[in-house]
Parts: structure tokens; C-alpha cells; sequence
């Protein structure tokens, strides 16, 4: 059974069209992400292609061959500058446009005619692989939409190497229309599936990637980068919860920068936030993997460290503090020397609850401010757990 392949054509170029026309018009509800319309205006090029490609067959002219094959090697090229956008990342125009001025190039020369179907592809080819192996190394975000189109750029890489083969073997050719059941005449329903696929995971990446910006922002503190005290207190719960089942000892540190508020006024905000970001620094650098540490509000921090005693997190939070101090971080044109101090508070078998603990805990570091600042203290753990705080505290 043979197919027309006019028909074949029109009806391919008919769904790719569709699928750009879709893409593009998300572009244009959400501007920020250019791989929309790359990926849409590809689609809408090579459906352009298809038609040159069509005329080509019908009136055996090369040069409508070659034009439809560059407007068809865009697509491929553009979605590689996509992929690249993607990951924030810049795609040079030259390497866009090599590949389709190649192919016209080689449609004008008579000596070449005879190969531009097998090279065409392979630059088709090329720019699929390229641009799968992309979004492979952008990865580390466990996007599943993102395995989806790499999986679809696969598969579409392999059918143009079908269609390799098959244009170099003779089983296709300008006059020779390719049965249903060939090599070649799979790339045609290839085509349309991988056109229609790929523009339904791309937007899917894109919205499942905003859900989980969204979702990270909700849960970070917008300066330091840590936790915030909504999920820092949630996660922290967990982790007692476990110590708590497990029989675990867990520890509480708070922390408070000393004359913060000075350092405010005198050099402004710009070298306060500084010094926000360096002590956040320096202390998700000497946690451990598994301990929680989050930003409570203003200049107050906490971690909670589950499995250690006091004594091990005592020492911990002096590394802390000698390493904070001993840093000097610089805000705004200016050299901020300031020091932090701190209070431990402890639960060998995690019976205390959270709120209790940072009480013990910011009750130690307000004894920590009251014998000079810069130091740590340990919380005295015969104080009433659950009882009411009374602590007043001063930068």
C-alpha cells in the first residue's frame, strides 16, 4: 500500500502548524519564557518547509527542495536554542543558521543535488541530538516533563537516522513516493507525534518548573537562601518526630548577630543584608547534611540538629561563632566586623517539644548577651519546659 505524498504532506505540516500556533500563543500569555516561541515558530517553519518540500517533489525543481529543507532545518535549530533557553542559557545565532544556509547552499550546487536528502538530515539530526543532550545536562532539577522530551527528541533523532539510511539505501528519493510500511514512511506519523508531543511536554515543563520556583520561594528566605521560619519550624517538627520514635537525642541552637541594629545605622541596610549572607554562609557550610537550619526573622537564626548531645552541638555552634567572627565580611564599601552569640538547648530522648526547646535555647542565648556577647552558652535544662517566656532580649 502506498501513500500520496502530497497528501502525506499537507497533513503532516497541517499538526506541526497546529502545534507551533499553540506554542507561540503561550509565548504570548507568558513573555518570559522565549522557549515557547522558539519552539512554536520551529514547528510553524518547518510546516513552511513541508509545503516547499511538496512543491519541490511535485515540480522537480531543487531549489524548492533546498529552500523547504533550510526552513525545515530551522525547526531542529530552534528547538536547540530552546533547550539551551530552557537552562538559561544563550544559543549563537550562527550555529542556528549554519546548518539551514549549509543545506541551500548545497540544493544550488548541481554536483551536490544528488546527496541533499542524506545531508539534510544528518544536520536535522545533529541539532535533535544536540538539543536532547541538552536538556540531559540540565537535569539535576527532576522535572518529569523534562524526561518526556528528552525521551521525544530521542525517538525523533532516531527517525531521522531511519530516514538517513533510507535516503542514502535509494528506498526514497524527489520521485519515488515511500510505501506506508518503509523505513522513510514512518518518519512522516513520527513527525507529527513527536510535533504534537513535544509542544504538549514543553509547556508542561514550563508550568511544572514556575509550580516548583513557586513552591521554593514559599519555603526560602528570600535574602539568605535558607529556610524560612514557616517551613524551618514544619521540617523541624518532622525531625523531633523522628529523634522522638527513634529515641534520639536532638539539639537546638539559636543564634542572634550582635548590634546588628548598629550596624544598620551606621553603614545602612545594604551592609547589614551583607552580613545576613555571609553568617548564613558560614553556617550551612559547617552543618551536617541532615541538619535544619532556618532564618526565624530579622537577624535570628536556628538550627535543630537531630542525633547530637549538647556537647557536640555546643562545639559545632563555637565553630560557628569563632568562624563568623573571624570572617569580616564587607557590606556595601564598607569592612563590618561583628560577632554572633548563641544558646544550646538539648532533648536526649526528643520527649520536649519543639517550642520548648527554642524557649531553653533562646533563654541561652540571652544569657549569652548578658555575660558580653560573642559566645555561647548551653541552656539550663532543669528550667519548666513548657512554661511561658519571658525572655527580653537586647541587640
Amino acid at each position: 500500500m502506498t501513500l500520496d505524498l502530497p497528501t502525506l504532506m499537507v497533513m503532516q505540516s497541517f499538526a506541526i502548524a497546529s502545534a507551533g500556533a499553540i506554542l507561540v500563543f503561550a509565548w504570548t500569555q507568558n513573555r518570559a519564557e522565549p522557549s515557547l516561541a522558539l519552539w512554536g515558530f520551529g514547528h510553524l517553519l518547518v510546516a513552511a518547509g513541508l509545503v516547499g518540500l511538496m512543491f519541490g517533489a511535485i515540480w522537480h525543481q531543487p531549489l524548492w527542495t533546498g529552500v523547504g529543507g533550510g526552513l525545515m532545518c530551522l525547526q531542529p535549530s530552534m528547538i536547540w536554542k530552546a533547550t539551551r533557553a530552557i537552562d538559561g542559557k544563550s544559543g549563537p545565532l550562527w550555529l542556528v543558521l549554519i546548518g539551514p544556509l549549509l543545506i541551500v547552499a548545497a540544493a544550488t550546487v548541481a554536483i551536490l543535488q544528488s546527496v541533499i536528502a542524506p545531508f539534510g538530515m544528518s544536520v536535522f539530526t545533529s541539532y535533535v541530538i544536540a538539543a536532547a543532550a541538552q536538556l540531559w545536562l540540565g537535569r539535576r532539577d527532576r522535572l518529569f516533563a523534562r524526561w518526556a522530551l528528552i525521551a521525544l527528541l530521542a525517538i525523533h533523532a532516531l527517525a531521522l537516522l531511519i530516514g538517513v539510511i533510507s535516503t542514502v539505501i535509494g528506498s526514497t528519493g524527489p520521485d519515488v513516493v515511500p510505501p506506508i510500511m518503509s523505513l522513510f514512511g514512518f518518519i512522516y506519523f513520527e513527525a507529527i507525534v513527536f510535533a504534537i508531543g513535544s509542544a504538549v511536554s514543553l509547556y508542561a515543563l514550563i508550568k511544572e518548573r514556575n509550580e516548583a520556583v513557586t513552591s521554593t520561594l514559599a519555603r526560602t528566605d528570600g535574602l539568605t537562601g535558607i529556610a524560612n521560619r514557616a517551613h524551618f519550624l514544619d521540617t523541624a517538627e518532622r525531625a523531633l518526630q523522628r529523634c522522638r520514635r527513634d529515641g534520639a537525642p536532638v539539639s537546638v541552637v539559636m543564634f542572634d548577630l550582635d548590634g546588628f541594629k548598629a550596624v544598620n545605622d551606621r553603614f545602612g541596610h545594604a551592609a547589614g543584608d551583607a552580613m545576613l549572607r555571609k553568617f548564613a554562609e558560614v553556617t550551612a557550610a559547617a552543618l551536617r547534611p541532615h541538619d535544619l537550619f532556618g532564618r526565624i526573622g530579622g537577624e535570628e537564626f536556628a538550627v535543630v540538629m537531630p542525633g547530637c548531645g549538647i556537647e557536640a552541638a555546643y562545639a559545632r555552634a563555637e565553630r560557628i561563632r569563632v568562624a563568623f567572627a573571624e570572617d569580616c565580611p564587607f557590606g556595601a564599601g564598607h569592612q563590618v566586623k561583628t560577632t554572633v552569640s548563641g544558646g544550646v538547648s538539648v532533648s536526649e530522648t526528643a520527649t520536649e517539644t519543639l517550642d520548648a526547646l527554642l524557649k531553653l535555647a533562646d533563654a541561652a542565648l540571652y544569657q549569652a548577651k548578658a555575660d558580653g556577647r560573642n559566645r555561647v552558652r548551653r541552656a539550663k535544662q532543669d528550667a519548666p519546659v513548657g512554661g511561658a517566656s519571658n525572655v527580653f532580649r537586647v541587640a
